[in-house]
């Protein structure tokens, strides 16, 4: 299933909209590519090098998306997306199975380079919302992160909430279950920040309609 793009509403230059254009030109490329119903082995060739002709124009953007992130988490899946997607020195060869899993990953990658078009604010503040919630007691211990609604309220895609809580799950504000879930540590086993005062636990609800 194609997962829509999210809408640029009026970008503020005109070159943030030509670049969203060409995005989704070379992500309808991407698409085509797995849609051919036979492959012999001149068509997966074929679309190793259709993968590598959609993306290649984009690692020099992907880069600089790394190179400038605040998340560790965010630089990790970047670093994954250009090493699979810088095109090979020799022939190109493999199966169909890789041919068709080399297009998700660039999928991916041009939606990832889709979102930071748009004015959300970066994963790492993001981590720093979050953190502040839990400081402040807003997000109790043992609580469970309320991942959608959190993204609702800071306006920004779930995807960033869920690379900000691999973050903090390093740190060990929160645990990430295998659920998918994230649950706050209690106190005892993360390092408190001074000068905070304590608030009322929030529900999910709560974070929500903000």
């Amino acid at each position: 299933m194609t997962v829509p793009l999210p809408s640029l509403r009026r970008p503020a230059d005109p070159a943030v909209a030509r670049t969203a254009t060409k995005l989704k030109e070379d992500l309808a490329a991407l698409r085509r590519v797995t849609t051919r119903r036979v492959w012999t082995a001149a068509a997966v060739e074929d679309a190793f090098h259709r993968v590598y002709a959609s993306t290649q124009p984009w690692l020099s953007l992907a880069r600089t998306r790394r190179d400038t992130t605040d998340s560790p988490a965010d630089r990790v899946r970047w670093d994954a997306w250009i090493a699979a997607l810088t095109p090979p020195e020799r022939s190109v060869r493999g199966t169909q199975v890789q041919a068709c899993v080399l297009v998700g990953q660039g999928q991916e990658m041009l939606r990832a380079l889709h979102k930071t078009l748009a004015p959300y604010l970066s994963v790492g503040s993001v981590a720093k919302e979050i953190e502040q919630l839990i400081q402040t007691g807003a997000l109790a211990p043992a609580a469970r992160v309320p991942r959608r609604p959190l993204a609702r309220r800071l306006r920004v895609p779930a995807v960033y909430v869920d690379l900000a809580l691999s973050d903090l799950a390093e740190r060990k504000l929160v645990e990430l279950r295998a659920s998918g879930n994230a649950v706050v540590l209690d106190a005892g086993d993360r390092a408190s920040t001074p000068g905070l005062q304590q608030s009322p636990a929030i529900d999910e609800t709560a974070v929500g309609a903000a």
